[in-house]
């Protein structure tokens, strides 16, 4: 049983230095670039809600921060549909980065997606901006 004790605390505690600490928030902060006007928005978007905007949808279902020794970055998991003349064109369901924004990016031929940072509050309702 002492071994398994030990075991278990060790493997704790490997596991904090390793890979670092990660905090679950409760919304994000989008970027989205519009490549025809080159207009830039900012999207406070709760967990779970849709966003649709030039025949895409956009819906953030976590966002984590993620801490080390080395670095902090935020990391969201989001799914992206668009759609051409009500076909889908594209689907993404995966991970996006702050630190590395084309690392795993949705792809979209007039939309540039990215995360700007995770919510700590929950945003409760959709919040567009322009900064």
């Amino acid at each position: 049983m002492n071994n398994s004790f030990f075991f278990i605390i060790f493997a704790f505690l490997f596991n904090v230095e390793v890979f670092g600490q990660t905090l679950e928030y409760q919304g994000a902060k989008i970027r989205i670039l519009n490549k025809d006007t080159t207009e830039k928005f900012f999207f406070d978007l709760p967990l779970s809600q849709t966003l649709e905007i030039n025949n895409s949808t956009i819906i953030v279902h976590r966002c984590v921060k993620l801490s080390t020794k080395e670095r902090q970055d935020d990391i969201a998991l989001i799914s992206h549909k668009s759609f051409n003349e009500n076909k889908l064109k594209n689907n993404f369901f995966g991970w996006i980065f702050k630190s590395s924004h084309y690392m795993n990016s949705p792809h979209n031929s007039s939309l540039d997606i990215r995360l700007h940072s995770c919510l700590e509050k929950d945003p409760i309702f959709l919040k567009k901006s322009e900064d």
